[in-house]
C-alpha cells in the first residue's frame, strides 16, 4: 500500500516524484543501500519494513546515515531521507503512534510483540503526559528482546508476560497489537473488556483482534490508520514541502479504505 499512499499524496501536492516498491532480502541489504545512498541524486528517501528497520540501524552504514536519538533507542528506523547534505534516519513509526494516541489517556496497556513496531509503541507512550501512571505489560513468546524493550523508556515500568497468559487476560484501555493475524488469532476470543485495540496488522481484513473488538462493541484503531499516521510525515521529511498534515492524512486514510471496502 505505500507507494498507492505515498503517489496519491504527490498527486494532491503535486509533486514531481514516483515512489516504487524495492524488494531486497535481509542479507542484501547493507551493500543495495550503500549503492543507493551514493546515489542520492536519483533517491529522496526510502521506507523500510522488517526486518530492515533494524538491520539500517547497523554501526556498519554509520559514515552514511545520521540517526536520530528515537531510531537510536528503539533500534529500529523506517525512513531515510536527505538533508543537510547528509542522510538522516527516523521512525516515523513512533511519530503515527503519537499522532493517533496523543489525546488519550491510559492506566492499563497491554502489548503484543516484541519487535521494532513495539518499541516504536513504547516510545510513543512514554512521550504522554503522565507515563508514570501507566501499567504496561507485553506480550511475548520469549525473553531474548526483553533488554531492547526496557531500554525504551526509563519512565514506563514493564512488566513482560508470556504470550500464552494473553487470552486470560482483561481490563485494558488500550491493546497494541504488533504481531501477524496468524499469530493471534487462536487467542483473540478470549481477550475481555478491551477498551481501545491498535491493531498494527490489516491483513486480512478485518484482523482477529478487530473482528472480537468490533462484536464488543469497543474501539478499534486499524492498522490502515497507523500506515497512514506514519506515512505523513515521511512524505513532509522526504518532500521538504509545507502541508496540512491532519487533511493530507484524513484524504490518505480515505484512499486506502477504498481498497478494503
Amino acid at each position: 500500500l505505500s507507494p498507492l499512499i505515498h503517489n496519491y499524496a504527490y498527486q494532491i501536492l503535486q509533486f514531481q516524484a514516483e515512489y516504487i516498491a524495492a524488494e531486497v532480502r535481509e542479507g542484501e541489504f547493507l551493500g543495495w543501500i550503500r549503492a543507493a545512498l551514493t546515489n542520492s541524486t536519483q533517491w529522496m528517501g526510502f521506507s523500510l519494513t522488517m526486518p530492515l528497520k533494524e538491520v539500517v540501524c547497523s554501526p556498519k552504514l554509520r559514515d552514511l546515515i545520521n540517526l536520530d536519538s528515537a531510531a537510536e533507542k528503539i533500534q529500529s528506523a523506517n525512513t531515510l531521507y536527505y538533508q543537510d547534505e547528509k542522510w538522516q534516519g527516523c521512525s516515523t513509526d513512533v511519530m503515527g503512534f503519537e499522532y493517533l494516541l496523543e489525546t488519550r489517556e491510559f492506566s492499563e496497556v497491554a502489548i503484543v510483540g516484541a519487535g521494532g513496531t513495539a518499541r516504536a509503541a513504547i516510545a510513543a507512550l512514554s512521550k504522554m503526559t503522565v507515563p508514570q501512571k501507566m501499567n504496561v505489560k507485553v506480550f511475548r513468546r520469549d525473553d531474548s528482546r526483553d533488554l531492547k524493550l526496557s531500554a525504551v523508556s526509563d519512565k514506563l515500568i514493564i512488566e513482560f508476560v508470556d504470550f500464552a497468559e494473553l487470552e486470560r487476560q482483561s481490563g485494558f484501555d488500550l491493546l497494541i497489537n504488533t504481531v501477524p493475524n496468524d499469530g493471534v488469532s487462536q487467542v483473540a476470543s478470549g481477550l475481555k473488556d478491551c477498551k481501545l485495540l491498535l491493531d498494527a496488522v490489516y491483513t486480512p481484513w478485518p484482523t482477529a483482534l478487530m473482528s472480537k473488538q468490533y462484536s464488543d462493541g469497543a474501539e478499534v484503531i486499524s492498522g490502515l490508520q497507523l500506515l497512514c499516521a506514519q506515512a505523513v510525515p515521511q512524505i513532509r521529511l522526504m518532500t521538504g514541502l509545507d502541508f496540512d498534515s491532519i487533511e493530507l492524512y484524513e484524504r490518505l486514510l480515505k484512499k486506502v479504505q477504498q481498497e478494503f471496502n
